[in-house]
């Protein structure tokens, strides 16, 4: 088991730098691309987009590298079963992982005060790498109902947190335009096809396509919606702010004037913990 451990550490000190390296690297990339082809693109958003993507990254990383771990590792030591590190652990981790990820991220698009720090994401009206960055300086706090607990099956927090780093590259990656269908593998991945019905604003597309890696979940539970027409990407309210601080707060804003304006007790609860777009 300790050359197991090692063997991971190792491991994940070469995927960090590497999934910073690979999001700058394909950002500049990207932009040269769109320059070099003189294609639109919305500058101030894109900047907006890697500005928020350093706060959510910087911050989640000071967060697993603290007490995340501490408390993965505390769980784990009242774990129910010893699994090891052989490959079907892996497997096994690789499975709840994205099961978790379909249930967190579904959670977010339907309980409004999660809903209020994964907006930021789905907050520019394009649909680009910038994009994939994007998100809350405090949107792990909307993962951590839903994974603290993976250890207590015997998975060790190395494995929950290797499995966390290789989503995020993967996830990165299918936040692009360029790529159109994948034939076969759109009904098996979360591909960019898949990936950008769930950025849309489109009548049919709203709150569809959760998953992080397989849409296997989406089928399961009746989410999956394939791409059949060109997607108009931003929020349904009308926000297209530029400001760093109003890109993160404007829904805790709008969610706290809500709650300041209703009748009762029942009906403050509802616009915290009901979906979006909620009315008593």
């Amino acid at each position: 088991m300790l050359d197991s451990l090692i063997a991971i550490e190792r491991f994940n000190d070469v995927v960090e730098p590497a999934l910073y390296a690979f999001g700058i690297g394909a950002i500049v990339a990207e932009t040269l691309y769109l320059v070099r082809k003189k294609l639109p693109r919305d500058r101030e958003s894109r900047r907006l987009g890697v500005l928020c993507g350093a706060l959510a990254f910087g911050f989640e990383g000071l967060w697993q590298a603290t007490a995340l771990f501490a408390l993965h590792m505390w769980v784990y030591e009242h774990r129910l079963f010893d699994l090891g590190f052989a490959p079907w652990v892996w497997v096994l981790c690789f499975g709840v992982n994205d099961l978790m990820f379909y249930v967190s991220h579904r959670a977010q698009h339907r309980c409004r005060i999660l809903w209020a720090l994964h907006v930021v994401h789905h907050s520019p009206r394009h649909y680009d790498l910038t994009t994939g960055v994007r998100g809350s300086a405090l949107g792990f706090l909307g993962t951590l109902p839903f994974y603290w607990w993976v250890p207590l099956l015997g998975i060790h927090p190395l494995l929950v947190l290797t499995a966390d780093k290789l989503f995020k590259f993967y996830g990165l990656a299918y936040h692009t335009e360029f790529v159109r269908s994948l034939g076969i593998l759109d009904r098996i991945l979360v591909t960019p096809s898949n990936h950008r019905v769930h950025h849309a604003t489109n009548a049919q597309y709203i709150d569809r396509n959760y998953g992080g890696f397989l849409i296997l979940f989406d089928r399961l539970f009746g989410s999956f919606e394939p791409e059949d027409e060109p997607c108009t990407y931003g929020l349904v309210k009308d926000w297209d702010g530029r400001e760093l601080w109003d890109c993160q707060v404007h829904e805790f804003r709008d969610l706290w004037r809500d709650v300041r304006s209703a009748c009762s007790l029942r009906d403050a609860l509802g616009y915290v913990f009901r979906p979006p777009g909620w009315k008593p």
